[in-house]
């Protein structure tokens, strides 16, 4: 829409639609139940006036409905809701198109019982179809470009139980970080986070005391396959050491494992959940390290890691993430799942992250 009405217009016309299509089946239905005389011979015309721009609105409402089905960005969860939302809307929108059709055809006599009782029924169609429409809007935010801004001390984040990172008193954010814990500023704890209330950060195995030693931190189980276990080459262990420092530092809350890990430099980015962590400092001063005491029990965990290289000196790593634990503030328990991307640059012989991003949702 060129900027106009951002990302859709959807959700503007099918008020249209709504708005018109019940009004026209509730004033047939009066049409029929008041006394013959003058307020009857206002309805029926009214009525069929209201179906007519309903029908209008219905075919304007689908069109934008499909052009947002297929553009606006969305995962597996939230698809299933979108089809779902479809398969009510198309069935709805040609019901009420063959209502106006049929008005249109019997125009020269008064619709009697039998139309006023389809035009209900029609009309009763349109609250599910929006129903669902709100859900993937209000529980999967699909089409939701900003979060609104804690009103309190700390992160924009959505906690698993609707505490935000302010609620838990820790820090206060860049937009979007996924949980008490964001990822490392938007990849790392991508995921790491599940989708919907907290984290970008994967903390389900419960990798919580790990210690970083050379391949795989101590005493973690590695049966979870959250580590490669066939022989892998020296570049690709020493990017498998910094996905499990990440881990380590999430849960114990240690800076220094991102200090010697992430580039401090205008070019890194480091994004979780459509927010954006400044810098470095701000990510671990402002989350890793005080965010620690807001959920003391987080698990994050990296798990099916991907590492691929470009040339000699990039590469990147994909992983599916989980995080569970609970806010020291209100005992809520907090539990996602998630993707997160995390990118690498070798600089002086040694492997950077450079860029992190994640995402996650409520497990299902």
């Amino acid at each position: 829409m060129g900027g106009f009405i951002e990302p859709n217009i959807h959700p503007v016309l099918v008020h249209f639609t709504y708005a018109l299509g019940t009004s026209a089946a509730l004033a047939y239905v009066a049409g029929l139940l008041v006394p013959a005389g003058r307020w009857r011979d206002s309805l029926r015309p009214a009525a069929d006036w209201m179906l007519a721009l309903a029908a209008l609105a219905v075919l304007a409402t689908i069109a934008a409905g499909f052009q947002a089905y297929y553009s606006v960005a969305h995962d597996a969860p939230s698809h299933e809701a979108m089809t779902t939302h479809r398969n009510w809307a198309v069935p709805t929108g040609l019901a009420l198109l063959a209502l106006a059709g049929w008005r249109w055809l019997r125009r020269a006599s008064s619709p009697g019982p039998v139309f006023a009782i389809s035009a209900l029924a029609v009309a009763g169609l349109l609250p599910v179809t929006a129903w669902w429409g709100g859900t993937i809007v209000y529980k999967y935010g699909l089409g939701v470009q900003t979060l609104p801004e804690a009103s309190g001390p700390g992160h924009d984040h959505d906690h698993g139980g609707g505490a935000g990172h302010g609620d838990q008193g820790t820090v206060n954010s860049t937009d979007d970080h996924q949980d008490a814990h964001g990822a490392p500023p938007s990849d790392t704890m991508d995921g790491s986070s599940a989708s919907g209330d907290g984290h970008d950060h994967d903390h389900t195995d419960g990798a919580a005391d790990r210690e970083m030693s050379g391949t795989v931190p101590a005493g973690h189980d590695n049966s979870d396959g959250h580590h490669d276990t066939k022989p892998v080459s020296t570049d690709e262990q020493a990017i498998l050491d910094i996905m499990a420092a990440i881990e380590t530092g999430w849960e114990t809350g240690d800076g220094e494992l991102f200090r010697q890990n992430f580039l401090d430099w205008s070019g890194a980015r480091y994004f979780e959940s459509g927010g954006e962590n400044t810098g470095l400092l701000d990510l671990v001063e402002n989350h890793v390290e005080p965010e620690k005491d807001t959920i003391p029990d987080l698990e994050l965990d990296f798990s099916n890691i991907d590492v691929q290289f470009e040339g000699s000196d990039f590469a990147w790593a994909v992983a599916d993430t989980a995080i569970s634990g609970t806010f020291s503030s209100n005992g809520e328990r907090l539990e996602r799942i998630g993707k997160q991307t995390v990118l690498f640059r070798k600089v002086a012989g040694t492997w950077q992250v450079i860029h992190t991003h994640s995402s996650s949702r409520a497990p299902r």
